[in-house]
């Protein structure tokens, strides 16, 4: 526990059913009290949470704001049924709104989007199925919930002053974390995980007609501005904390670079899809991790076309595009 006459930090494991494994939730306590992140809609993490309150001689209604550090369901899942207890106001990033909110319209966006992608890189049609899965998990963990006041990084957290949110794209592109400059704790969320790589999802635009943006490369340059911060302490929402931030951040740069050329080595010849390419390299996973080795393979490629050393080409008759060497 961290704690000084304004804020402490108190943090709960709360179990998940995802392969992640439990998640740290944090409650900063003080005048005003935050929750950061709530877990995903359970049986079992609301009546920890609520427990939890308890423990920390509160009640609901003490509990004054809600910090999502993204918009992923382990995060986010309980955020309506809390705010209907408590009447806290929810801050997020404005591009993980729709998420939150389940925008009808985005969702249809986002899905449209996850279809074309997957088909025009070589994802067999018997698997696009995997888009609606991944839609009727988020229902299942979470419900729509409101968003008071969208944070975009650089602000002070009003009424636990010490804190100022930390803009650090990559694993989504709208994550944010928290910062105390006076010890250097960090409330890091999904940012970095000190015993596997956080993955950089692919995601749809912000708004239809933009171009996607190429996570792993957004992320890379997020890890290089953070290992400068003077933090010495990164409590994470997965896993133990973490005490040398920057060490790990070069360690994971460096592990980007090699499964870089391993991909570069596999594109001899004629060139390979997104899909044979996740196959060759998760052949356990690809299948039943669908959108997780899929994101990681295009990360990877982009990368490499970033750096001028692969090419898709489009390829007219089957309607797909083939990473090759330049």
């Amino acid at each position: 526990m961290e704690h000084n006459n304004s804020t402490e930090v108190r943090q709960l494991r709360i179990p998940t059913p995802f392969s992640v494994g439990p998640i740290n939730i944090f409650l900063l306590k003080g005048e005003t009290c935050t929750l950061v992140d709530v877990g995903p809609k359970t049986k079992e993490a609301f009546e920890l949470i609520e427990s939890f309150i308890k423990e920390n001689g509160l009640v609901w209604c003490d509990i004054d704001r809600i910090f999502l550090t993204h918009q992923h369901v382990d995060h986010v899942g309980l955020t309506a049924e809390i705010v209907e207890r408590t009447d806290a106001k929810v801050l997020a990033h404005p591009d993980a709104v729709p998420y939150i909110t389940l925008d009808a319209e985005f969702m249809h966006h986002h899905d449209h989007f996850f279809h074309t992608l997957y088909r025009e890189n070589g994802v067999p049609e018997k698997l696009l199925g995997y888009v609606e899965r991944f839609r009727k998990m988020m229902e299942a963990y979470s419900e729509p919930a409101p968003v008071h006041k969208t944070i975009t990084g650089g602000e002070v957290l009003e009424g636990n002053e010490e804190w100022v949110s930390i803009f650090t794209p990559g694993h989504t592109q709208n994550h944010l974390a928290l910062f105390r400059k006076r010890d250097g704790v960090m409330l890091s969320g999904d940012f970095l995980i000190k015993e596997i790589s956080s993955n950089a999802f692919v995601e749809p635009p912000a708004r239809p007609g933009l171009e996607r943006a190429k996570p792993l490369l957004v992320y890379r340059q997020a890890m290089n501005k953070i290992a400068k911060m003077p933090i010495r302490r990164m409590l994470s929402a997965h896993g133990e904390s973490i005490e040398n931030h920057a060490e790990l951040i070069a360690h994971r740069l460096r592990r980007n670079d090699e499964r870089a050329e391993k991909i570069y080595g596999l594109l001899e010849g004629t060139g390979k899809t997104v899909f044979e390419l996740s196959a060759e390299l998760f052949p356990s996973i690809y299948l039943k991790e669908l959108p997780l080795t899929f994101s990681e393979t295009l990360g990877h490629l982009d990368l490499l076309e970033e750096h001028g050393r692969v090419k898709p080409i489009w390829i007219k008759d089957e309607n797909i595009y083939r990473y090759r060497q330049v």
